[in-house]
């Protein structure tokens, strides 16, 4: 790095000198001896390429997530002392150029560091998304304690309703509460039952829950692929046993070390168990790539029963909540419609009147927004799932909802 120190020391004299051709030797003189006067820029830039240098060979030997910590460490060190460099000084755009190298280290450095810093906090549920907000969801609880608004919900809600800003809408209003998404892939009636009532405990859940889905969700005659998986994982047979989830410390429970590492790569839930999707559905260019399923052939749909152990699990699941004095809105996501053939739609206006039979037999509140971007493709991500527009679009729109801020109002 001295040799890289030497070298900026040079290319900066020579940027000087050429100046002074084009201002005079008057000029250049005295920009060169101003240049090599300030000793400030010099050590600057030995301590930033020392600092990197220190990275590098602590890049070397990292095995452990503490070890690939000081890494991340170091790297931020140098590119925030490289920062210091005075825009007019001639060094500055060398520097940004080794600033760009240095960020694609420290990425790199804090991917290796969240790799091998996943908490243990139970046997695998099954589904590595499933076991991610798990993981995600009592980090946070560690963090804040458990949110006031819980969103739930399957893939649908996990990218289609924003809990950051549907909170910032909210806090706005002068609502300080704080929400997060727990929504799972694939998640049906019975998979959220089974979370709210088995997996979390009392202490770990909020006052009011959002549950954003729609009538797949409830469908009893199609095969729930995820709850099997949940029933034939190590993490079901840890709750039969009487386990429940929670940071391990020092302690190793069974069926699973403190320090195995789980080799998949993260995904892109954020911290409030969101997934953004910047992609914009055109069914001209996306039936080129996927087949179009009309619903009569689609297994979501067909065939289709709203009785039976779904129904069931919405009934068991009420009444918990109810129990716990916990309040239930339930908002039935918006369709494409490219996605509401007649078939779907036919579907969907029966699983609309459920919602409006049950919340009055069982008391919850029922928000249906179905139909309504019908004609708005831009809104989402594929035929059935938000994009991040409609997600934020979907959490400003909920926020200002009367339906959910008379409960919030209930709740202060």
């Amino acid at each position: 790095m001295a040799m890289l120190f030497a070298m900026v020391m040079v290319m900066s004299l020579g940027f000087w000198v050429n100046r002074g051709d084009e201002n005079g030797p008057n000029a250049a003189w005295a920009a060169k001896v101003s240049f090599w006067g300030n000793r400030q820029v010099a050590a600057t830039l030995r301590s930033g390429f020392d600092q990197a240098d220190q990275a590098a060979q602590l890049a070397q030997t990292a095995r452990t997530a503490d070890q690939w910590d000081q890494v991340v460490t170091a790297w931020t060190d140098a590119i925030a002392t490289l920062q210091t460099i005075p825009a007019q000084s001639p060094e500055r755009f060398f520097v940004q150029r080794k600033q760009r190298e240095y960020l694609e280290n420290l990425a790199q450095a804090q991917q290796q560091a969240n790799q091998l810093s996943w908490p243990s906090v139970f046997p695998s549920l099954g589904s590595a998304i499933f076991d991610e907000q798990l993981r995600l969801y009592l980090s946070y609880l560690a963090t804040f304690g458990p949110p006031d608004i819980l969103i739930i919900g399957s893939s649908r809600t996990i990218q289609g309703l924003d809990p950051q800003l549907f909170e910032a809408s909210l806090n706005q209003q002068g609502y300080g509460v704080r929400a997060y998404n727990f929504s799972i892939n694939g998640a049906t009636a019975q998979v959220m039952n089974f979370v709210m009532q088995r997996l979390l405990t009392p202490e770990q859940l909020p006052k009011l829950v959002i549950w954003g889905d729609g009538s797949r969700a409830f469908n009893s005659r199609r095969v729930d692929a995820t709850f099997s998986q949940i029933l034939n994982s190590p993490g079901y047979r840890a709750i039969l046993a009487g386990q429940r989830p929670g940071f391990t410390n020092s302690q190793v429970r069974p069926g699973f070390t403190n320090n195995q590492v789980n080799p998949k790569q993260p995904s892109t839930i954020n911290a409030y168990g969101f997934v953004p999707v910047a992609a914009v559905f055109d069914p001209e260019t996306f039936y080129q790539t996927y087949p179009r399923v009309v619903g009569q052939y689609d297994g979501f749909y067909n065939p289709f029963s709203l009785t039976g152990l779904q129904l069931g699990s919405l009934q068991s699941l009420v009444a918990y909540l109810k129990s716990r004095n916990i309040d239930l809105v339930y908002v039935h996501l918006p369709l494409s419609g490219d996605y509401l053939d007649d078939y779907r739609l036919s579907v969907d206006q029966q699983f609309q009147q459920f919602l409006q039979t049950q919340s009055q037999r069982l008391g919850f509140v029922v928000i249906d927004l179905l139909s309504q971007w019908i004609n708005q493709d831009n809104f989402f991500a594929d035929p059935s799932h938000l994009n991040q527009t409609g997600a934020a679009t979907l959490a400003q729109q909920l926020a200002r909802n009367p339906l959910i801020l008379n409960k919030l109002n209930t709740l202060q």
